[in-house]
């Protein structure tokens, strides 16, 4: 390795390579040469002291080193296009462009409402919109490669401030053919026996979900889980079970096989609004926050607002998922 910083050429032709899986075809995305391409590679290979592709003959794959240092030259070259951006906005006196991150249903729901909901006047020119982990959402708000976040818990919060936080309780979704879908709320205990659908992440949601099945003595028929609560939300309109999911997911996504209910035990989902961590909001930032903790109760009846709260509530037991499930 060597102690120069890669040239941002060979960082590009990296990424290129690694989108295009191939020299060849990085090579037709930038528009340059193979060989310049091969060449600009193996350079960046000798400045950073390790392979990034494993070789047979024309054919490659990435090192692990190299799917690694692809995720941090995907972001360096993501802020190096918003700082052009924000030069050229500079010297217009324009707005510089906004980056806001939210996890995936946040992002697809009550991200994409309340930007729906800003003035055309209100809206930067330029606005990135990213999807993320909760954790990776809070590590790019912290380090200010986003102004804003919407987040659901938990997650490790140093470097951020949390705005608000909003507490709306789960739903079930279930096929509108299924004989639960006349009640107009689903009493836990009748889930005994069905096959349950739920997220897969143990640490998350489904430590709430399980505690009040459990708490209620429910045992389910059989489970199957995912990472992303929108396939649940699928499984569940082919009759596959009964998902129960966040109140995001199941009022932004909505389908007509389906019908989504309200349970009799509440089971809560945490999210908050989150800023760099000791900073004033910018106006824009403020207003999208101020519309966002507007709309939330709206799409989510019955939704609980904790503002000066936030730190205290966040302690308790209702949000570690062992607290008390009450009827």
């Amino acid at each position: 390795m060597t102690d120069e910083f890669p040239d941002l050429r060979q960082i590009e032709a990296f990424c290129a390579v690694m989108t295009a899986g191939s020299m060849t075809g990085g090579a037709k995305l930038l528009g340059r040469s193979q060989s310049m391409v091969t060449r600009l590679i193996r350079d960046l290979e000798i400045s950073v002291g390790f392979p990034l592709f494993h070789r047979n003959g024309p054919r490659i794959t990435p090192t692990d080193q190299g799917v690694r240092f692809y995720r941090e030259a995907q972001g360096l070259l993501g802020s190096l296009n918003r700082l052009q951006e924000n030069v050229r906005a500079i010297a217009r006196n324009a707005e510089s462009s906004l980056v806001v991150a939210a996890t995936p249903a946040l992002a697809a729901g009550l991200l994409a409402r309340g930007i729906g909901c800003m003035s055309d006047h209100a809206l930067p020119g330029r606005l990135h919109v990213q999807s993320a982990s909760a954790q990776e959402v809070v590590h790019m708000v912290a380090r200010k490669e986003a102004e804003f976040g919407l987040v659901s818990f938990p997650f490790n919060n140093p470097g951020v401030d949390l705005a608000w936080v909003g507490e709306a309780d789960c739903v079930a979704a279930i096929h509108r053919d299924d004989p639960l879908a006349s009640h107009d709320v689903i009493d836990i205990a009748s889930l005994s026996g069905r096959r349950m659908l739920t997220m897969a992440d143990p640490f998350r949601i489904r430590s709430r979900i399980e505690y009040a099945l459990s708490n209620a003595g429910v045992e389910p028929a059989a489970i199957v889980d995912s990472n992303m609560a929108m396939v649940m939300f699928t499984l569940a309109s082919r009759g596959l079970g009964v998902a129960i999911l966040d109140p995001v997911t199941a009022r932004t996504f909505l389908h007509p096989d389906l019908v989504v209910r309200p349970v009799n035990v509440g089971i809560p989902y945490f999210f908050s609004a989150v800023t760099p961590g000791g900073g004033a909001m910018s106006s824009t930032v403020a207003e999208l926050s101020r519309i966002l903790r507007r709309e939330a109760p709206e799409m989510m009846p019955g939704l609980r607002l904790h503002d000066d709260d936030c730190a205290v509530m966040l302690e308790g037991d209702s949000f570690n998922g062992s607290g008390t499930v009450e009827d």
